[in-house]
């Protein structure tokens, strides 16, 4: 199952890109020529600060190629994160720095395009969010690894015109002590606010059992992820009430309340309340497991509730059942995404040749950020009570390459024994011979 649920083009005003630091056009993914350098953070932060010095033009966008590698991650300029690619290494700097990792297990690679969807989210809304950044930064080592390669997929028009994009796959970053020991997961996208909402708690987790001696440890661990289990079903209950608006294509707003209860009262004055669109609410006792996740409205509501992200919404007692409680409001003023991650998406949206309009890019956006937070509920409440149920009677701790063959099997359902990711399930009459499948 992948958790990211939507592709867009995404693009915003061109106002804010020339508030940050960017390459003068997205440069092409491609071997530039680069000096010998050592790979290391304190590396990276010499050729950031060249960068930054250095006027746009083309030398500038060839060393935002060099930064790129050197940092493991595309669009490095940007994030200004440092990735370690072997495990050993991130362990002694972990060690050396007593940080946590935070470990990036994904399909393809962080520092090419064509990486799986998710962690090409991850780059855009996640590490070029500057507040992510800097906690990223300051409270962890980084690493990534790749689980498979991503299946790539090319659309020939057969006249020149090619769409090449990738299908499938899912990641989750896992968050390990100093020696290996998996202490939480996040798995899928999570919405900027929800990230580091969520790994506070980690941290806060790997400060308390870093003096422990292993049993001691390995008890507290369990009694974390089972007490974040219950955490996620009382979060999941304080949520009963909210309200969505089934057909919505963006976050709900106060406002946008307010008018469909004003519609509503006039229309059933008018006997037309059927043209109105329904507002509904989350009903309380509903098993999340059980919710579609077609129904981007309400897990985006969910996930507003859950984290406060965007308005405080709140509707009139008479549009709910007598058995579900009106919500009461809460103090939401946390953006989904910030200027940084919106000039990159702008930059990235409008490298190739069509370009987006002023009004087209306020829609995309808008609904790139309520797929955001849709899917940032979705992963905690259907797959991460999933993990912490597994971590919670783990009698021994986990090790990173056990339990990451497990959620990929289990909580993904793309296990390793299946080499086509699910994409050849040889149950439908193709036309093709062998269904279209070709090996080396």
């Amino acid at each position: 199952m992948t958790t990211l649920r939507f592709s867009l083009p995404v693009s915003l005003a061109a106002g804010c890109v020339a508030a940050l630091a960017l390459p003068t056009h997205v440069p092409a993914a491609v071997p530039a020529p680069q000096p010998v350098l050592t790979r290391d953070p304190a590396t990276l932060d010499t050729l950031l600060a060249r960068y930054d010095r250095m006027p746009p033009g083309p030398e500038r966008d060839a060393l935002a190629l060099v930064i790129d590698k050197h940092a493991g991650q595309r669009y490095a300029t940007v994030s200004r994160l440092y990735w370690y690619t072997d495990l050993d290494a991130a362990e002694a700097a972990a060690k050396a720095s007593h940080k946590p990792i935070l470990a990036l297990k994904m399909l393809g690679r962080l520092d090419e395009d064509l990486s799986c969807a998710n962690s090409r989210m991850f780059r855009t809304t996640l590490y070029a969010n500057e507040t992510v950044s800097k906690f990223l930064r300051s409270n962890f080592v980084l690493y990534w690894s790749s689980e498979r390669p991503v299946p790539r997929v090319t659309i020939d028009f057969g006249d020149g015109r090619r769409i090449e994009s990738t299908t499938t796959g899912n990641s989750a970053h896992y968050v390990l002590d100093e020696t290996g020991v998996v202490l939480d997961v996040l798995p899928g996208l999570y919405a900027p606010p929800a990230f580091t909402a969520e790994l506070t708690e980690s941290l806060a987790l790997a400060k308390q059992v870093a003096p422990l001696a292993p049993e001691q440890r390995a008890a507290d661990i369990r009694r974390y992820h089972a007490a974040a289990g219950q955490q996620i079903a009382r979060d999941w209950n304080a949520i009963a009430g909210a309200p969505y608006l089934p057909a919505s294509r963006q976050l709900l707003t106060q406002a946008e309340v307010d008018t469909v209860l004003a519609r509503a009262q006039r229309a059933t004055m008018a006997k037309a309340f059927i043209e109105v669109p329904q507002l509904r609410a989350i009903t309380a006792g509903t098993d999340p497991g059980q919710i579609s996740e077609s129904e981007l409205a309400l897990w985006a509501s969910a996930g507003q509730k859950t984290w406060n992200i965007g308005d405080p919404i709140v509707a009139s007692a008479s549009i709910w059942k007598a058995a579900v409680a009106p919500p009461k409001p809460t103090r939401a003023t946390k953006d989904v995404l910030d200027a940084r991650s919106r000039a990159l998406i702008a930059q990235l949206h409008n490298a190739g040749a069509t370009k987006a309009t002023e009004s087209a890019t306020a829609t995309m956006i808008a609904r790139l950020e309520q797929h955001i937070v849709a899917d940032s509920a979705i992963n905690q409440y259907k797959l991460r009570r999933q993990i912490h149920a597994r971590l919670a009677t783990e009698t021994a701790p986990a090790t990173f390459a056990d339990l990451n063959t497990w959620i990929y099997a289990v909580v993904f359902h793309t296990p390793r024994t299946d080499a086509w990711l699910g994409l050849l399930p040889r149950t439908d009459f193709t036309g093709l011979p062998g269904d279209g499948a070709l090996v080396p």
